[in-house]
């Protein structure tokens, strides 16, 4: 769990998000916060009445400079490593586990032989109601829907990338500890999860889906979208096309690594990868940004070959509020 407080809510969340896992009805688990440089002076203090609380089962490690979630996440990753403990369940510090997480994650990699799980979620506000569909930014609609056909097997990353877009936010995933070591997040402040998951899901043996533990994913109401976003601002969506596409470049390394492509085959995958992009990034209002992906997008198709996307920062339309991912 990183921990990033900045005002008085967020520590409120933090309670909340420790409280889903004391709610688990499988016990037997133990929780890592990772305090990502915090300018709140009280969390901190929070994190060790919090740890006073249950001393067994939650542990603090702090970093004093903010390093972003994927750092935060990665020192976690360490711990457990060093800890003994098999697989990692990831949770933000301002969402909520469903009561049976544990018990689920527990029991399917016992039983099958999987390497990454995930789950949907539900949307909540700031006081931990759901938020209507309609009120959602389309980039949180299309995971959505993704989850009524959701990717599983060995062929996942592709799937992700062509087909349905970003997968699943971070706090429904679960992974063995060993594949989190292999491909950890990078240092990256936008999309750090969807990097990972790009070559987690191109490493995995099997990637598992679990419609029965939903998470939850808060997103207070009347703000401009996640913290991670309001932190960004404009350049978020620019940002994030930068990291995915570094991130789907990278799985298609790894499959061509293990013999998994055939010759052409990651062109043709990484021209897919660039429609669907443009996709996505249009609902969001990011016509400038799509239109130079489709730029690149021909020149990659004209060539023949795969080349990193480049993308330079233009004057970006106005935006509404509204909820939507890290």
């Amino acid at each position: 769990m990183p921990v990033y407080c900045d005002v008085d809510d967020r520590l409120s969340y933090l309670r909340q998000a420790v409280s889903s896992l004391w709610r688990q009805t499988d016990g037997n688990w133990r929780l890592i916060m990772v305090d990502d440089g915090s300018p709140d002076p009280g969390t901190q203090d929070l994190m060790r009445a919090l740890c006073a609380d249950d001393p067994d089962r939650v542990h603090a490690l702090s970093q004093v400079e903010n390093r972003g979630q994927g750092r935060a996440r990665n020192r976690g990753v360490e711990w457990a490593h060093r800890a003994g403990i098999g697989v990692v369940a990831f949770l933000d510090s301002d969402d909520e586990a469903h009561p049976d997480r544990v018990a689920v994650t527990r029991a399917r990699f016992a039983a099958e032989e999987i390497d990454f799980l995930y789950s949907s979620f539900i949307v909540i506000d700031g006081d931990s109601a759901p938020v209507p569909i309609d009120l959602l930014t389309p980039s949180i609609q299309e995971i959505l829907h993704a989850h009524l056909d959701p990717p599983e097997g060995t062929d996942v990353w592709r799937r992700i990338g062509v087909e349905c877009g970003y997968a699943t936010l971070t706090s429904t995933v679960s992974v063995r500890t060993d594949l989190a070591l292999a491909e950890p997040f990078p240092e990256e402040r936008v999309s750090e999860d969807t990097h990972a998951w790009f070559r987690m899901t191109a490493r995995a043996r099997w990637v598992a889906f679990e419609p029965s533990t939903p998470g939850a994913y808060r997103i207070p109401q009347g703000m401009p979208g996640s913290s991670v976003r309001q932190r960004i601002g404009d350049v978020y969506y620019w940002e994030k096309a930068r990291v995915d596409a570094d991130g789907f470049q990278a799985a298609l390394r790894l499959a061509e690594g293990r013999g998994d492509l055939r010759a052409g085959e990651g062109v043709q995958h990484w021209i897919a990868f660039l429609d669907r992009l443009a996709e996505t990034v249009t609902k969001e209002g990011e016509s400038d940004l799509a239109a130079q992906i489709l730029v690149h997008r021909k020149r990659c198709d004209d060539r023949g070959i795969v080349l990193p996307l480049e993308v330079s920062r233009a004057p970006a339309p106005a935006r509404g509020s509204g909820a939507s991912e890290d």
